[in-house]
């Protein structure tokens, strides 16, 4: 399956484009030759256990076709109003105990809970019926402590304006004062599989060894 409707470039990512089709699905097309399958898949897996995902509509090895679901990305929406911080934390906390919920697909590789891996505020859209989770190309199987702490370490290492880092401080608080405390000993390992996922800029090398060689508590 190769989309033929006329398509505009919404955004692109690490491995990957997004376009915007002129029926109003998303197209998610690859250019790692990474099979979109298996992500389909795990969408499919994730909406019949209630959890908040686009709906799929079509899946081939380098395409995915997917509902487009309007509304700002919860990062988005922490810039534009501050004073929602704290609610934020807990709605991305909320997201993480809904995860806690579902068992780990049999399809999926290794052992342990389900782990979306990169559940960070910008992989959160702020839909019309409530929070939907986009990006799940690096589920996996692990613990739930480490998925919490991954989201904590994408935020706490952005390069942000000094305006936004109060707010960054409020939304880190109230996220990590809704999720198991224990996740705060999985910071460094959380900080190595960042480090390591992508090229990072100097800064955040430099942030994320500093978490690397923090002691668990």
């Amino acid at each position: 399956m190769r989309s033929v409707a006329q398509r505009q470039h919404l955004a692109s990512g690490q491995d990957s484009d997004v376009f915007i089709r002129s029926d109003g699905l998303l197209v998610k097309r690859t250019r790692t030759g990474r099979d979109l399958r298996c992500e389909a898949e795990m969408m499919l897996y994730l909406s019949g256990h209630g959890i908040p995902v686009p709906r799929v509509f079509e899946a081939t090895e380098d395409e995915l076709v997917m509902q487009y679901v309007p509304g700002p990305r919860m990062s988005e929406e922490i810039g534009r109003k501050p004073w929602l911080a704290g609610s934020l934390g807990e709605e991305l906390a909320d997201l993480h105990h809904r995860l806690d919920l579902i068992p780990a697909p049999g399809f999926l590789s290794g052992e342990g809970d389900l782990l979306h891996l990169d559940l960070h505020p910008g992989n959160v859209v702020l839909g019309p019926e409530g929070p939907v989770v986009l990006d799940w190309a690096s589920a996996g199987k692990g613990d739930r402590r480490l998925d919490v702490a991954l989201s904590w370490v994408s935020l706490a290492v952005a390069h942000l304006a000094p305006v936004m880092k109060l707010t960054r401080w409020r939304f880190l608080r109230s996220f990590m004062a809704n999720v198991d405390p224990e996740a705060k000993n999985a910071i460094p390992e959380a900080a190595r599989i960042r480090l390591a996922r992508h090229d990072r800029d100097p800064r955040e090398r430099a942030a994320l060894q500093k978490l690397m060689d923090r002691e668990p508590h």
